[in-house]
């Protein structure tokens, strides 16, 4: 039981490694590989966007081949693709191997729950995600500051190129791990196989790429009006998504997501708040860690200790927000995250409009902290918030949509708010602190508006499948 756990827990880890040591690299990574603005955010954003589309149909090839065969080819193919990251020569090849790395974390990441519940009788679940929580921790504390050790140390030569390897002997652990101790997978019934969405994957990727790639590559390309024209697009081709979505559920197919739920108010509110976080978390992230690199010139490990508040931030709260809930309510837990975060962007963007390049990372202590206690807030009731109203036979499917605008959301928030801190910062990067500082404020602005619409949200909760 222990090495399985260490098998699905090793797999989680290098994927949260790989999104938090990724953001602290992107200096680097201009340097050595000659990358672009645009370039960098799609080193940022191509993985969490690909794991976005293909994460239910990762999870759906589980179901139809088997979650412990689909969980190995997953790892596997993640070893893969990060040894070819480390190999990467230009940042055209690194993007298209972080891409690689997010369809095979799609595959893996979905098959650890199923098969923890066929392990794992139903009393003990509670202390098994007991052991997942810390660990997750652990590795989003520790994971900016093993980024900018391994850069800054520049083992053996290898400079970033150390950040992608570091998943090797992890993952071959896991592997070796899942390989022996993992259960076979049962005997599957051919006729009861779930059917993949191929045609549903591809439209919903088709959507998606129309807004973020006029997002990203707009200011280099000088905002041609193609560009606009595809952003309008993608309005029509989401609507044509839902209405194949429809036509497969009439059909008695599986749709990637049971259209009922969208007649919910409180669910569809709850998307749009969802959203709105990620998309402000994973754009301040993104660009807190260029402010301290390129504005303030810090290392990349002085820049991982300098957002280790925000990482101790959120472990702290998160065990608050947990005995928060049932004195206050999941909704108000969750609305009173997002001020307290929206405060600590919103003195973080005080801070460096005062101290510019002067400012240090004491100076920073403070705001890095706030914003960290109120996403801490935010993360443990806003799932179950958001799934609230939802009929039982309604939640798993929703579950599957609500991980994937998780991830989505994050990817957009760096395209989005990237674009404008590079837009502003100028094509010589003279203006980061003021930069830095309408990103913040832009981010103070979006936490605002998801507070004012997440009182149409739910008040009760549900657990979310796959959390």
């Amino acid at each position: 039981m222990i090495l399985a756990l260490f098998a699905i827990i090793g797999a989680d880890i290098m994927d949260l490694l790989d999104a938090t040591i990724m953001n602290i690299s992107g200096p680097v990574l201009q340097r050595d590989l000659g990358a672009s603005s645009s370039a960098l955010q799609w080193i940022v954003a191509g993985y969490t966007l690909t794991f976005a589309v293909m994460l239910t149909t990762g999870g759906r090839l589980g179901d139809v081949f088997g979650r412990r065969r689909m969980f190995l080819v997953g790892i596997t193919g993640f070893l893969v693709g990060s040894i070819v990251c480390s190999l990467a020569q230009t940042s055209g090849e690194l993007i298209g191997a972080r891409i690689l790395q997010g369809a095979f974390a799609a595959v893996m990441i979905p098959q650890g729950l199923g098969m923890l519940r066929a392990m794992v009788p139903a009393e003990q679940m509670n202390a098994v995600f007991g052991i997942f929580g810390p660990m997750m921790g652990l590795a989003a504390t520790f994971g900016p500051i093993l980024g900018g050790w391994l850069v800054g140390a520049d083992l053996f030569g290898l400079s970033w190129r150390a950040i992608f390897l570091v998943n090797v002997p992890v993952g071959i652990v896991a592997l070796f791990a899942g390989v022996r101790v993992l259960p076979a997978d049962d005997h599957i019934d051919a006729a009861n196989k779930p059917k993949l969405d191929i045609v549903g994957m591809l439209v919903a990727t088709s959507g998606i790429m129309m807004l973020v790639y006029p997002l990203v590559q707009g200011r280099e390309a000088g905002w041609p009006a193609w560009m606009f024209a595809l952003m309008a697009a993608a309005l029509p081709t989401f609507g044509v998504f839902a209405w194949h979505q429809r036509r497969r559920n009439a059909a008695g197919r599986d749709p990637f997501v049971v259209p009922s739920v969208f007649r919910k108010r409180s669910f569809n509110s709850g998307i749009a708040v969802l959203f709105a976080f990620g998309a402000a978390m994973g754009g301040v992230f993104f660009v807190y860690t260029l402010f301290l690199q390129v504005g303030l010139h810090y290392s990349a490990l002085h820049a991982g200790l300098t957002m280790l508040p925000w990482s101790v931030g959120i472990m702290v709260s998160m065990g608050a927000g947990q005995a928060l809930m049932p004195k206050i309510g999941a909704r108000r837990t969750l609305q009173s995250g997002m001020v307290v975060m929206a405060v600590g962007t919103a003195i973080a963007a005080l801070l460096v409009n005062a101290y510019a390049t002067t400012t240090t990372s004491w100076t920073l202590i403070a705001p890095l902290l706030v914003s960290g206690l109120g996403m801490g807030l935010i993360f443990g009731p806003i799932f179950g918030t958001v799934l609230g109203d939802l009929d039982d036979a309604e939640v798993g499917s929703a579950s599957g949509l609500l991980n994937a605008v998780q991830q989505l959301s994050g990817a957009f928030g760096v395209a989005a708010l990237g674009t404008v801190f590079f837009d502003k910062a100028g094509t010589m990067m003279t203006s980061v602190p003021a930069a830095a500082t309408l990103v913040f404020v832009i981010s103070v602005a979006v936490l605002v508006l998801a507070w004012a619409v997440a009182f149409s949200m739910s008040k009760h909760t549900k657990e979310a499948e796959g959390h």
